[in-house]
C-alpha cells in the first residue's frame, strides 16, 4: 500500500466512524414509507442519529427535507442548531447555513424547519415535493396535524421519520403507527444503556439509577420511554409492571408448565402464546395471519406435546377452533370464556375482569417488552352501578390504542386457572 493509499484508507475509516449511528437506527438507511422510534433519555441517541442519517443522505444525493413539530414559534425551538452542529461534526464542506434554511449546493439538497399548526394551506401544499418529513417530538403532534401531513408527503419514494418519548398512554402517532398493521414501516423501541447507545456513559448510568431511586414513575418516563402520566383508572400501575419485568427468578424445574393463548378475532389482530413455568415466563410468541389449525400445532409444540401441560385458550369466537383442534391432538386444553361469569361475582362482572384485577403482578416474572408494558398499563376500568369493577372492552381499547391488547390478554390467561379460580402454579 502506498503512502497516499494509506492516507485515503485512514480518511475513509475516520469518516465511517463519524457517520456511525446507534445500531438499531442503522435500519433507517433502508427504504420505508414510515420510520419511527421511541424511547427515553439516552435511548439509542434518537435525535442525534436521525439527524446524522438525514444530513448524510442530503450530502450524497439531492434530498428535500422538512423538520416539523406541532408548534414552532422560533427557529431556536427546532433542531436547526443540531443540524448545523452535525454538519460540522461530520466535517462536510460546502454547506450553506442560514437562519431560514440549510442547503448543500453540491447535491442541490434543501432543509427547512416548520411548525405544523402554523402552516397555511399554500405552505402545506408546498411540502408535496419533499422527500423526507422528519417529525420532532412526535408525541406532541395532534391527530389533526397527522391527518394533514401523511397524505401531503406524497412524492414517489417519500418518507416520514419521527422520534418520540411518549406523553400519553396512547399518543396519536402511536395509534397511527404501532397501532396499525401497515407493512411499509420500520418501528423501533429503544432502551437506555450501552446496547442501544454505544455512546452511553457512566455518568448517564449514574443519573438514571439515582432517578429511579428518587421517583420511579417519573424515571420510567424519562429513561424507559413510558408515557409521562398514566391514565386515571388504569388497572395496573407502571411501577408494579416494571418490578415484574425486572424480577429475575430462577426457573423451577419441578414447577408446572402452562400456556395462555389469545386468538386473533379480526384481520389486524394478532394471535399470541405465553408460556410459563411456575411464576416465570419462559417463552412467548406473536403471530399474524396464522390460521387456527396452525396456531394449535404451534401451541402443542410449545407444550412439548406433554399431556400434563395446561393450555388455556380464549374460547370466544374463533378461539373455539383452537380448543377443538388441541383436544383432537390430545392436549389438556382449558377453554376460557372471557365474557363468562367470574369466580367472584360480587367484585367483577366477567372472567376477563377477574383475570386483570387478580393477576399476581407482585409475584410474576414477565419479559421486558415495551408493547406489553403499554398494554398492561393502558387498560382502563370503570365501576358499575352495583360497584363492581369492569375493564373496558377490547373494542374500546382498540379504538384508543389502534390495536387489541393481545399480548396482555395472553399473558393473563397464561397465569389464570379458571378451574379452581386460583392464580399461579397449582
Amino acid at each position: 500500500m502506498t503512502a497516499s493509499q494509506e492516507i485515503e484508507l485512514i480518511r475513509l475509516l475516520e469518516l465511517d466512524d463519524r457517520e456511525r449511528v446507534s445500531p438499531k437506527l442503522e435500519a433507517f438507511r433502508a427504504p420505508a414509507r414510515i420510520k419511527g422510534c421511541r424511547g427515553g433519555r439516552g435511548a439509542g441517541a434518537k435525535s442525534w442519529s436521525i439527524i446524522s442519517l438525514a444530513v448524510q443522505r442530503a450530502h450524497r444525493e439531492r434530498t428535500q427535507i422538512v423538520f416539523l413539530r406541532e408548534v414552532q414559534l422560533t427557529l431556536e425551538e427546532s433542531v436547526w442548531k443540531l443540524v448545523r452542529d452535525t454538519i460540522e461534526r461530520l466535517r462536510y464542506s460546502g454547506w450553506v447555513v442560514t437562519k431560514e434554511y440549510i442547503d448543500c449546493p453540491r447535491t442541490g439538497s434543501h432543509i427547512i424547519f416548520r411548525g405544523l399548526s402554523d402552516l397555511r394551506a399554500d405552505q402545506i401544499k408546498s411540502l408535496e415535493d419533499f422527500d423526507i418529513a422528519i417529525i420532532e417530538e412526535a408525541q406532541s403532534v395532534s391527530s389533526h396535524s397527522l391527518d394533514i401531513l401523511f397524505p401531503t408527503i406524497r412524492k414517489p419514494g417519500s418518507e416520514i421519520w419521527f422520534g418520540m418519548n411518549p406523553d400519553e398512554e396512547i399518543d396519536p402517532i402511536v395509534a397511527r403507527t404501532w397501532g396499525s398493521q401497515r407493512d411499509d414501516m420500520i418501528l423501533l423501541d429503544l432502551l437506555p444503556g450501552p446496547v442501544d447507545n454505544p455512546w452511553w456513559t457512566a455518568e448517564l448510568q449514574k443519573e438514571m439509577d439515582e432517578d429511579f431511586k428518587r421517583d420511579p414513575d417519573l424515571a420510567e418516563h424519562v429513561w424507559n420511554g413510558a408515557p409521562r402520566m398514566q391514565g386515571e383508572r388504569s388497572v395496573m400501575t407502571r411501577g408494579a409492571i416494571r418490578a415484574a419485568m425486572d424480577r429475575k427468578t430462577e426457573t423451577d424445574p419441578e414447577a408446572d408448565i402452562e400456556l395462555g393463548i389469545d386468538v386473533a378475532r379480526f384481520g389486524d389482530d394478532r394471535s399470541v402464546i405465553f408460556k410459563r413455568q411456575g411464576m416465570k415466563v419462559i417463552d412467548h410468541r406473536v403471530f399474524t395471519k396464522l390460521d387456527t389449525q396452525e396456531l394449535s400445532r404451534v401451541a402443542w409444540d410449545m407444550a412439548g406435546r406433554n399431556l400434563r401441560v395446561k393450555i388455556k385458550v380464549d374460547d370466544t369466537g374463533v378461539g373455539g377452533g383452537v380448543t377443538d383442534k388441541l383436544r383432537d391432538m390430545g392436549a389438556q386444553v382449558i377453554p376460557v370464556n372471557n365474557g363468562g361469569a367470574p369466580g367472584n361475582k360480587k367484585l367483577y362482572t366477567s372472567s376477563a375482569d377477574e383475570q386483570w384485577f387478580e393477576f399476581p403482578i407482585d409475584l410474576a416474572d414477565i419479559p421486558d417488552v415495551p408493547e406489553l408494558m403499554a398494554e398492561l398499563s393502558a387498560r382502563k376500568y370503570r365501576y358499575t352501578r352495583d360497584d363492581r369493577k369492569q375493564i373496558e372492552s377490547k373494542a374500546e381499547f382498540k379504538k384508543r390504542y389502534g390495536r387489541s391488547p393481545d399480548l396482555a390478554d395472553a399473558l393473563l390467561l397464561c397465569y389464570f386457572n379458571p378451574q379452581v379460580l386460583k392464580w399461579g402454579p397449582v
